[in-house]
Formats: structure tokens, sequence, C-alpha cells
């Protein structure tokens, strides 16, 4: 099984982001057209990073904690007292703990900014908690794989 996509992204973002930051220091440096075009470039990047971040379903809790850490960065200011409870829902899930309550207080807080608590910044918050759900609330399968001892092992602590 392949890492998830989400977590791919979200460390691409992270890297356009910190180069981005970078390449505008630089530009307001020297001015340089080299350097202008190079923020307009990491500028697309991100765009386009964004876009598709909001366009995959996460396939892990790891993804959905992704998502849960974009989504508490972008929550409206009105509700930024939450934002340290988006982070432990996310923590949890990147150490693979799935909570029933952590599931309940997201949908909860999905159907409030839907509903228009936080405005349209909320509003537009709202499918990245969708997304995060989604791959927090995916079952697990686990396959194991059972080998029979060979039958004609002598071995001295077994019986015959």
């Amino acid at each position: 099984m392949g890492i998830d996509p989400v977590v791919c992204l979200a460390e691409e973002l992270r890297i356009a982001e910190k180069s981005l930051r970078e390449a505008i220091k630089r530009y307001e440096l020297d001015h340089d057209r080299d350097a202008g075009e190079k923020v307009n470039n990491l500028l697309q990047q991100v765009r386009q990073l964004y876009r598709d971040l909001f366009e995959t379903v996460p396939t892990s809790a790891m993804g959905a904690s992704e998502m849960l850490r974009l989504a508490a960065k972008r929550l409206p200011f009105s509700l930024a007292r939450y934002s340290s409870h988006f982070h432990e829902v996310a923590d949890r899930l990147e150490q693979g703990r799935r909570e029933q309550a952590d599931l309940i207080w997201l949908r909860a807080m999905r159907a409030a900014l839907r509903g228009g608590q936080g405005g349209e910044q909320g509003q537009r918050t709202a499918p990245l908690l969708g997304l995060a759900l989604a791959g927090a609330s995916r079952p697990i399968v686990v396959f194991r794989a059972l080998n029979p001892p060979p039958a004609d092992i002598d071995h001295p602590n077994l019986l015959h």
C-alpha cells in the first residue's frame, strides 16, 4: 500500500511555501526580475498544491491529520479558540488513534461551519473537514498471513 497522497501533497506544500518565503526575501533585497519571476512561479505552484489538496481524499488517519492542520490554519478569527483542539485531534490521528469523540466533534464543527458559523471563511474551511473526516473514518483492513509450520521438523519440545 502506498503512502497517503495527502501526506505527500502536504510535504510538497511545506517545501514550496518555504521556498516562496526565501524567494520573497531575495526579491525584496534586490528587486531583480528573475527573482520576481521565481516568486510568481512559486505562487502558482502553491496555488496548484492547495487546489490538489482540496480535491484529494486522505486514505489514512495520517492524511486526515494533515487536512485538520490545514483546516486549523484556515479557521476564521471568531473560531480561533478551537485551533488547539484541531491540533490535538490531528496529533492523535497522526499517531493512528481514531477516537469516536473526535469524529463526533469534527462532524459537529463541519456542520457549524457549513451552517454559516465563521462566515464565508468558515464555509470555505468546511470542505477540508469533510475530507479529513472521510480519511479518519475510513475502515482499516488488517491482513495477516498464517504460515503453518512444516510437518517434518524435528523439534525436541514438540510432542509426537
